[in-house]
């Protein structure tokens, strides 16, 4: 026999008080945070009462006491509430619809509780002060934490002067376009100041400063902070100072904000899932550059996030870490995600207390299409400081190589003598050039620049006699790619690239003609070296100076093979030997400090006939 069909009468739901105890934990929260529940509430009074952007002000009042368990902490706005207001919004807990007051208007506040719950949980007793319509109204928590209307000051009619004074606003400079909006509709006439007497968390080294600075940065706090006029002051002035989020000088080379709509659709782990729809067909993400790492800045790592935003404010907000970013580059990285789809009640995906959004499969998708975006731009930027750290690098060796080429010339001008008779180790055309040897100074050159612009001229003065009119260096030039232009193309305005695979010492046929070599910078053991090592380090100082052995070298096999055409193996091979250790022992006398020295504090460039100076750091 089928179970006969169960009809429930509906009844509102009962709960015991302490219930609230165990959501209101998870809303113990700093006082940063509390503070931005009032700012956003008090924004939200103004806009659903629709006072102009110019007539909205918020004032945060700080009466500090000794000790400092008995202060007071007030968040003050000159719109205020009625009794209804305060029965049909202040009093329930967990609307969606509280901050709205009946209206449509995008609001800031969520489900009716964080600016409740702070009052509760943080302070010993608080008290929720408003006037409005020529009546005054007191609610507020006990120190049992029960709420309720304070006895007597329900609905009590006074004048705009005595609420005033009875909240001690009197005293202060209201701006005269609050007063000349009071003056035109004296019915609308009203403000609210929430109290907060005895705060919890605020003793020892705790400061008012303190607080101000995490709400500087916190995430529901900074657009409200950007965009509303809200002050702070001691109890004891008249009128605050203007608090605003902190000023971000951008990374050089990302100025501008990248902006990034979000997909209609996107792939995630075998699912597709709708970023935006016919009814919520706007959504982007916004990502903006620091010059400072901002998660080692202190009160600013809390910047170093993506904010989470629904229709109006903030629903959540992510660190770097906390969206799996690791590379260092993230570190310069903030912004925000906004995503009004994210608020519709059929995706349940922003919490209470709306520091993070709902785990769910949409949540966990947007965040991981944030995280490759992040990481995209974090490539970027990466790969442009690599790039300026291998021109700047490159500066560097550039004034070495200036120095090993001006040393070479005055070894290779000795060897000549010694191992061919005076005749020049130069790669000429049409012969080889004799006679003349170049003079190099120890002493201080001024700086000529950057070495940028070589011009190619020979090094040391060319002579004897040739095959042909046309004669060629007196001794090779040695250039670095990716920092030298080219001096055989006058058309060059980007320095000379070899590729990776290149050979470490690099020569074109019309470079052997020349008499030039290019340093191949780009190779993957050179890159390494100025990575791991930097470009001042004693072992990248070594990779140069082989590389002019290998010039050396090749130089002496080149004329080795026009005096001898017939030569061995064992012929070049006692030649390799003669010649390193030559160039071992003079590099042992001459570029002691050079090869040797942990760090060269000071090199400029040289002259032609000087060597660039070298200070060595002691």
């Amino acid at each position: 026999m089928p179970a006969a069909r169960v009809i429930i009468t509906p009844e509102k739901n009962e709960y015991s008080d302490h219930f609230l105890d165990v959501v209101g934990t998870t809303f113990k929260f700093d006082h940063a945070k509390g503070l931005a529940e009032w700012i956003k509430n008090s924004a939200d009074a103004y806009a659903t009462t629709a006072v102009k952007d110019a007539e909205q002000f918020i004032v945060l009042r700080f009466n500090q006491s000794q000790p400092k368990q008995n202060s007071i902490f007030e968040c003050i706005d000159f719109v205020g509430m009625t009794r209804d207001d305060i029965n049909k919004a202040l009093k329930v807990w967990g609307l969606p619809t509280a901050a709205k007051k009946g209206t449509d208007i995008a609001t800031y506040g969520g489900h009716g509780n964080g600016g409740k719950f702070y009052m509760r949980q943080m302070f010993r007793t608080s008290t929720f002060i408003t006037y409005r319509n020529g009546l005054l109204n007191v609610f507020g928590f006990d120190e049992k934490r029960r709420y309720g209307f304070a006895k007597g000051l329900e609905n009590k009619q006074l004048s705009l002067d005595d609420a005033l004074a009875y909240t001690g606003l009197n005293k202060l400079d209201i701006p005269d376009d609050v007063r000349k909006r009071w003056k035109k509709s004296p019915k609308a006439a009203g403000f609210t100041v929430v109290r907060g007497n005895g705060p919890e968390r605020f003793r020892g080294k705790a400061t008012i400063e303190g607080i101000l600075e995490k709400l500087r940065v916190h995430p529901q706090a900074r657009r409200l902070l950007a965009h509303k006029q809200v002050s702070y002051m001691p109890a004891n002035q008249t009128w605050g100072k203007r608090l605003q989020p902190p000023d971000i000088q951008p990374r050089n080379g990302f100025e501008k904000p990248v902006e990034i709509p979000l997909p209609k659709s996107y792939s995630f782990a075998g699912d597709t899932y709708q970023f935006r729809t016919k009814e919520y067909p706007n959504g982007r993400l916004i990502l903006r550059t620091a010059e400072e790492p901002l998660s080692r800045s202190g009160e600013l790592a809390a910047l170093n996030a993506i904010d989470i935003i629904g229709e109006l404010g903030c629903i959540g907000s992510y660190r770097m870490f906390e969206l799996g970013i690791h590379v260092a580059e993230s570190e310069f990285i903030y912004g925000e995600c906004e995503c009004p789809l994210l608020e519709d009640e059929n995706h349940r995906s922003v919490t209470n207390d709306r520091e993070k959004l709902a785990d769910n499969e949409l949540t966990r998708a947007l965040l991981h299409w944030i995280n490759e975006q992040v990481n995209e731009l974090a490539d970027k930027m990466a790969e442009k400081r690599r790039a300026e750290k291998k021109s700047w690098d490159l500066k560097t060796s550039s004034l070495f190589n200036q120095l090993l080429d001006r040393w070479k010339n005055q070894f290779m001008a000795k060897l000549s003598g010694e191992l061919f008779g005076g005749i020049g180790l130069g790669d000429s055309i049409g012969g080889t050039g004799t006679g003349g040897t170049e003079k190099v100074h120890t002493d201080t050159g001024k700086d000529t620049g950057d070495g940028k612009k070589n011009t190619g001229e020979t090094n040391g003065t060319g002579g004897g006699s040739g095959d042909q009119k046309k004669q060629g260096p007196r001794f090779p030039q040695v250039l670095l790619s990716s920092f030298n232009l080219d001096p055989l193309d006058p058309t060059a305005t980007m320095p000379f690239d070899c590729d990776p695979r290149h050979p470490p010492v690099y020569q074109r046929d019309i470079d052997a003609k020349a008499g030039l070599y290019w340093i191949n910078t780009s190779r993957p053991l050179a890159d390494k070296l100025r990575e791991k090592e930097g470009a001042n380090s004693a072992r990248w100082r070594e990779y140069l100076f082989q590389r002019y052995v290998d010039i050396i070298l090749k130089q002496s096999i080149y004329q080795l093979a026009k005096n001898e055409p017939e030569m061995t193996p064992e012929r070049i091979d006692q030649l390799i030997d003669d010649v390193t250790s030559r160039v071992h022992d003079a590099a042992a006398e001459d570029l002691e400090s050079f090869l040797f020295e942990d760090k060269i504090t000071g090199i400029a460039a040289a002259p032609a006939d000087q060597p660039p100076a070298v200070t060595n750091e002691q």
